[in-house]
């Protein structure tokens, strides 16, 4: 059963691994340096997806990735 929670201020640890382990895969997927500026941005991302859509750690992550791939084919137009 999917949880969602809507716009939590506060993450449990458990949350905030789902977070991280996310956050390692779209990295080392996409090549992205976790102290750059693009890793950053990511875990911004990643976290108001986990906030405000779903807490499903394969969802979380399908939908960064397709959020990811949508902005990369934005611009390359």
């Amino acid at each position: 059963m999917q949880r969602r929670r809507f716009s939590r201020t506060r993450l449990s640890p458990h949350d905030l691994a789902i977070c991280e382990r996310v956050f390692d895969q779209v990295c080392a997927d996409e090549y992205i340096d976790p102290l750059s500026q693009d890793a950053e941005a990511l875990a911004v991302t990643i976290v108001a997806i986990f906030r405000n859509i779903t807490t499903n750690e394969r969802e979380l992550l399908e939908d960064v990735r397709s959020l990811r791939r949508s902005k990369g084919s934005e611009t390359a137009h």
